[in-house]
């Protein structure tokens, strides 16, 4: 963990003063964005050992800024960190999660979400996955991130049949397209990028959709795949717990993450609060 004193919280506040004022919601803006980041000396020293972390484990929380400081730190450390994706289905860089009741979007619910990675069903998914904590669970020991290495799981197994099995077995990641229709890849657990560096894609939910829109079951050695990778993430599982204000940066390509679940506080006219983050993703 990054934990920031606070004559270096001041430092960089003081500095993103000068950041443009406006909503992420183009490539236009968010370059807008991204040139001002880059004249803040105390926020690119702290890109470079965030990225510093990354390298080294894959994964870094940062810690120390208030949630009204961190909302402005979040994107202009994101675009320093890498090139910002914008989801064309969502319009805007920022991603908002509110955990919830009857939310149809899985990052919404209460349940515990499983280990997986993000934008499984792209052929080229974002390099980072970055968490904003703007409120915590109710709960100390709710709402916590697991994450788990799987460039450590496979160092020097990667010749081990288990491990060669996750490199060629083809399970179908689905995901609805700007047309309203579902697409389906093919594609390994594991696979490489074109740097040659670990590429893991994983995500129940999208293989069995992609399995379902074909009208097909996942077959014997499919399925022994599954399980295996889910074993061997299980048992290098790390826990994250946050505070209002961490930012979170996770490597989606070398990583798989999920949470604990989560409860809510429930007002006299029956509306719920709870644990609320703000997401982006970058390349």
């Amino acid at each position: 963990m990054l934990i920031l004193r606070n004559e270096t919280v001041t430092a960089i506040t003081k500095d993103l003063a000068r950041l443009p004022d406006e909503q992420p919601e183009s490539k236009a803006s968010v370059d807008r964005i991204t040139e001002a980041a880059k004249n803040c000396g105390p926020l690119s020293k702290l890109a470079r050992l965030a990225k510093s972390v990354l390298e080294e484990q894959g994964f870094v929380q940062i810690r120390g800024f208030s949630p009204t400081q961190a909302r402005p730190v979040f994107l202009a450390l994101a675009s320093l960190l890498g090139e910002i994706y914008i989801d064309p289905s969502i319009g805007s860089a920022i991603v908002p999660a509110h955990v919830r009741p009857g939310e149809m979007l899985m990052g919404n619910h209460l349940r515990r979400l499983p280990l997986h990675t993000d934008y499984s069903m792209l052929e080229q998914p974002p390099r980072l996955t970055m968490s904003f904590c703007l409120r915590p669970d109710p709960v100390e020991e709710f709402g916590a991130v697991y994450v788990a290495d799987m460039e450590s799981v496979c160092f020097g197994l990667e010749d081990d049949a288990e491990i060669s099995r996750l490199k060629t077995v083809p399970l179908p990641f689905a995901a609805r397209n700007a047309r309203e229709e579902i697409d389906v890849i093919d594609k390994p657990i594991l696979s490489k990028t074109d740097d040659g560096r670990l590429l893991v894609r994983y995500h129940r939910s999208r293989i069995c959709q992609g399995f379902q829109v074909r009208g097909a079951r996942p077959n014997g050695e499919q399925l022994s795949a599954m399980r295996s990778f889910e074993r061997l993430a299980a048992a290098a599982v790390q826990v994250l717990h946050l505070k209002a204000g961490d930012i979170t940066v996770i490597d989606n390509h070398r990583m798989v993450h999920g949470r604990e679940r989560c409860s809510v506080e429930v007002d006299v006219d029956g509306t719920t609060t709870g644990r609320q983050m703000l997401f982006v993703f970058a390349y």
